[in-house]
């Protein structure tokens, strides 16, 4: 089909009939190009930390309403050192409690250094105190093994977070796992500087280990 058709003649010359045009730009409509909104940077980490304070109580209240949660350690058993009724039995009695507490809970092991302050500060005060050089020289050897322990080793410890909605409905859940667990898992209480010290630890993992003291 030929995009021109020469139907009428004018003085002895083709007058073209209106052309139509195989490209329209009218027809042709702009895409807008979306501009992404800019994600807005927070300033500090205090402003999208997911924890916002501690309660009078020592629990850890989350932001946007959330509610809250309770960290607790867990004393841990060697397994391998018991005879198999004990085993049995205290196998028996942590499925049980898997199976009868269906709240929400998380356990986290975390390493943490072997903490030997108060074994160092009781060497110190026999070091000032010591005239004898043969026993300057054995206080000082073991003076250096506890710094040694406490710089190089590691404890591997467990902790148990749990959640509840409000501070009452998380007392009432604690009371539960400190009843339940106490015979096979004992259950220990933390105080607030050890709680902050897990949850560095819990949100900085390649950092360097903090000091494991605040157990009560």
């Amino acid at each position: 089909m030929a995009i021109f058709e020469e139907k009428s003649k004018k003085n002895g010359s083709f007058i073209p009939e209106k052309q139509t045009p195989i490209f329209d730009e009218k027809s042709m409509h702009k895409e807008k190009v979306k501009k992404e909104k800019k994600v807005r940077v927070k300033p500090s980490f205090a402003d999208m930390s997911p924890y916002v304070d501690i309660t009078a109580n020592g629990y850890i209240e989350l932001r946007d309403e959330d509610g809250y949660f309770e960290i607790v350690q867990l004393t841990s058993k060697d397994i391998y050192s018991q005879n198999s009724d004990d085993r049995e039995k205290d196998i028996f009695l942590l499925a049980y409690f898997f199976q009868w507490y269906l709240y929400d809970i998380k356990i986290i092991p975390l390493n943490f250094p072997v903490d030997t302050s108060s074994q160092q500060r009781h060497l110190l005060k026999k070091l000032k105190k010591e005239t004898r050089e043969a026993y300057r020289y054995f206080l000082q050897q073991k003076l250096d093994e506890l710094i040694f322990i406490e710089t190089e080793r590691t404890n591997r410890e467990y902790y148990m977070l749990v959640y509840a909605d409000d501070e009452f409905t998380l007392q009432t859940r604690l009371n539960h796992v400190y009843r339940l667990l106490q015979p096979v898992l004992p259950v220990v209480h933390l105080n607030d500087q050890k709680k902050i010290n897990i949850v560095y630890k819990i949100n900085n993992l390649n950092s360097k280990n903090k000091s494991a003291k605040g157990a009560n």
